[in-house]
């Protein structure tokens, strides 16, 4: 029977979490900014958004926990695993101030198609190691989907494109 490593799954759990309510709480006026947009349907309020990314959050560091225990502690192995994660996990925690801080709707919809691709290879790898990793990675990529058509439809609609 395999011990639970609770320092890893802290460190996969908690650590993306705060570095996100950090990053948000250091933008205090993107409510404003969020609340005077026009939205692309279904329109969100601003806390389910932020709801579904803290849970998203937890879905992928619960995923990225169950992969590094699937490595069987491989050095090898877990040098490359994380590669695309940890990548995919800095542009989604500097997603929200690009998008919303730095009011840059155009490279908010960019970086969520970045996003996208670094978090299909980090499925890919995760799924390889461990099949229930990869399930749980899986409501991330479909949320960055129905992100990358929001964030589309946000820019879309507020510059007059739509």
């Amino acid at each position: 029977m395999n011990r639970i490593n609770f320092k890893s799954l802290a460190f996969h759990l908690l650590v993306p979490l705060m570095l996100f309510f950090i990053i948000m709480m250091l933008m205090p006026d993107f409510r404003d900014y969020y609340q005077g947009l026009s939205k692309p349907a279904p329109a969100f309020p601003r806390i389910v958004l932020i709801a579904v990314w803290s849970s998203m959050f937890l879905f992928t560091g619960l995923s990225a926990y169950l992969a590094e225990q699937g490595t069987a502690r491989s050095e090898p192995a877990q040098s490359g695993l994380f590669k695309f994660y940890f990548w995919q996990l800095l542009l989604n925690l500097f997603w929200f101030p690009v998008t919303f801080g730095f009011r840059w709707l155009f490279a908010g919809f960019l970086w969520t198609l970045a996003l996208l691709v670094l978090a299909y290879a980090s499925y890919r790898r995760f799924a390889s190691v461990n099949k229930v990793s990869g399930y749980l990675f899986l409501p991330y990529l479909v949320w960055l989907l129905f992100m990358t058509y929001y964030t589309f439809g946000l820019w879309a609609i507020n510059s007059g494109v739509l």
